[in-house]
């Protein structure tokens, strides 16, 4: 399933720290910036896909829009694979309007972690 990120220039790694099915995906942009998201697949709440930490480098590049575009593509990826649950855990309060603006809403109460869940088009 994952290959199919591949043939778009970007660059998957399993977390060599996590259970197997954990991956860093790094999206190469302009000017050496890479956005990296770790993501998790079938997580234990039922979750298809979840979404753990999210960077962009260097740091100075952070809200330039790299970011959304990293998510933005790994959307239509997820959407062309079927996977419809997905989640961002863990939100920071600084980042809640990024995730928002690209299409999650925060999950319903009682939500300690601040998780945040996508709306795709088939909800």
């Amino acid at each position: 399933m994952l290959e199919s990120l591949k043939k778009l220039g970007i660059v998957i790694e399993a977390d060599p720290i996590q259970k197997e099915s954990a991956y860093f995906i790094k999206f190469p942009f302009e000017k050496d910036i890479i956005t990296t998201i770790r993501i998790l697949f079938n997580h234990d709440n039922g979750t298809d896909l979840v979404i753990t930490n999210m960077t962009t480098l260097p740091d100075n590049q952070t809200g330039q829009g790299f970011g959304s575009k990293a998510i933005q593509q790994l959307l239509q990826w997820a959407k062309e694979n079927n996977l419809t649950n997905i989640m961002a855990v863990q939100v920071q309060g600084n980042s809640e309007k990024f995730w928002t603006k690209n299409g999650f809403i925060r999950d319903k109460e009682p939500n300690e972690c601040n998780d945040f869940v996508y709306q795709n088009d088939s909800q």
